[in-house]
């Protein structure tokens, strides 16, 4: 359906060459930014020499410099300084060492420390007067997968998006059993937790894959007089299995045993909480950003074979209304085999008249029936289907076949702002809550980085990204919420 309120919004602030300027306007802008393409994509790792956190050293044999704090930091600075570095390739041999500026303001050098493959971590003491601390690199050839300056992760790699599944064995919600027969246990409620064990106690667990020969899982509680009570195995079946333990009148322990770790799942809940050793839900599709004629629902199928779709614009019985001028203004990105357009409207007398075919042509295509003294019906017949468009207007109102870019999605109680938007470097995002997911698409939908946040604000180095339009995709307390960006 078409939205009115819009249009009314539209129509008060802008007269109708104003608002087709403006529509003509973002069209070319968005053409010129979806033309760049990417030298840069999101990646699991980078070398020095391609990170843009390190900067130029002015020491040729210490040529690529970490900055932690600086004295203009003020007593930021004298705080404890910390980087880790997760190094997947040392190339031929690569040093580092602490430069850090002492309490009369000399230079301190500290000695050459090799890198090793795997975690490399430094901490410079924290000291009682502002001071320069730096961390500096032999060699611009090393490959890691993960950098963290004082609590900061580095975006210029992007950790590997959370797995979508877990095995019993790997999943830390599951505990050693002591019965070797049953090794694997999900403590549902103990004893110690009082009446809340009293409740029912339930897991629902996804599984989509089974060791050979199968996995059992059974019931183990206490009974009202303490004793052990174990129930029958039930064997696990691919898909969702299920089990609830009835409330009682006094507290208890329950646990669900399983038989075997190798129980593939991607989803486990606990008495309603969800398990964390699966991934986030998988995010919705991209918005679209174009539609064809014979997939929106905006046409309507035509009597006339050779004009099979309409767009109708008013009929007889919307009353003075339909008297009014009617406009429809389309932008055509292809047109396949060529396509036309034609008017039908009815006259004074109540007769019916078709206007000349009028060819679509790539770009903004627009037809206006002027006013008239009496209730009459317009419509715009198509002669083909195969038109695809990236803008749709009807007397004003944008279609609801394309996504509206500047205002994707709305929830009262999430908060999220982007700023400064358009970036030029830098893009900070805040929300109210945690911030579990963040990806951002390009205009084609392929995601060109991703992040995991964990907190309420996030910040995000541009400079690896071609200037363009991409859409941000934030998961905020399991809802998707989808923003606009633009990278000057």
């Amino acid at each position: 359906m078409i939205n009115k309120t819009v249009s009314k919004f539209s129509i008060f602030y802008c007269s109708f060459s104003e608002l087709l300027l403006q529509k003509i306007k973002i069209l070319l802008l968005l053409a010129v930014f979806t033309s760049s393409s990417f030298n840069v994509f999101a990646q699991n790792s980078s070398l020095i020499s391609n990170c843009s956190d390190f900067v130029a050293g002015s020491n040729s044999a210490w040529p690529y410099v970490l900055v932690a704090t600086t004295i203009a930091d003020g007593s930021v600075s004298q705080g404890a300084q910390t980087f880790t570095m997760n190094v997947t390739d040392t190339a031929s041999g690569t040093n580092i060492r602490v430069a850090k500026t002492t309490a009369n303001g000399n230079w301190f050098f500290g000695p050459a420390v090799a890198l090793t493959l795997g975690s490399n971590s430094i901490t410079v003491a924290a000291v009682t007067f502002d001071r320069t601390v730096k961390f500096q690199f032999s060699s611009g050839d090393v490959e890691f997968d993960a950098l963290i300056l004082n609590g900061d992760t580095s975006n210029c790699v992007i950790p590997p998006p959370p797995s979508t599944s877990s095995l019993i064995s790997s999943c830390s919600d599951f505990v050693a059993g002591s019965n070797p027969a049953w090794p694997y246990v999900l403590v549902a409620t103990t004893i110690a937790d009082g009446s809340v064990s009293q409740g029912a106690q339930t897991f629902t667990m996804n599984v989509t894959s089974l060791p050979t020969g199968g996995a059992n899982v059974r019931v183990y509680k206490t009974t009202a007089n303490g004793n052990d009570f174990f129930g029958n195995p039930v064997a696990l079946a691919l898909g969702s299995n299920s089990i609830t333990v009835a409330a009682v009148a006094f507290d208890r322990a329950v646990k669900f045993q399983f038989s075997s770790g190798d129980v593939e799942f991607d989803a486990l809940i606990l008495n309603g909480d969800t398990s964390n050793c699966v991934g986030l839900p998988p995010p919705p599709p991209p918005p679209s950003t174009s539609s064809m004629i014979n997939v929106c629902n905006d046409f309507v199928a035509g009597s006339n074979s050779a004009w099979p779709y309409v767009l109708t614009a008013t009929t007889i019985d919307s009353g003075i209304s339909s008297q009014e001028a009617q406009t429809f203004i389309m932008n055509v990105t292809d047109t396949v085999n060529g396509a036309n357009v034609r008017v039908y409207k009815t006259t004074a007398n109540g007769n019916d008249f078709f206007g000349n075919p009028i060819a679509l042509t790539l770009g903004i295509n627009s037809i206006t029936v002027s006013a008239v003294a009496f209730d009459r019906a317009v419509k715009f017949q198509f002669s083909s289907g195969d038109v695809e468009f990236d803008a749709l207007s009807l007397n004003g109102v944008d279609s609801d076949c394309i996504a509206n870019i500047t205002a994707l999605d709305e929830y009262d109680d999430v908060y999220l702002n982007t700023f400064p938007n358009p970036s030029y470097g830098d893009l900070f995002i805040k929300s109210n809550d945690p911030i579990e997911f963040l990806e951002i698409k390009d205009f084609s939908g392929r995601v060109v980085l991703e992040m995991t946040p964990q907190k309420s604000n996030a910040h995000i180095q541009t400079s690896q990204l071609k200037k363009s339009l991409y859409f941000l995709r934030c998961l905020i307390n399991k809802k998707w919420i989808t923003r606009k960006i633009i990278l000057n």
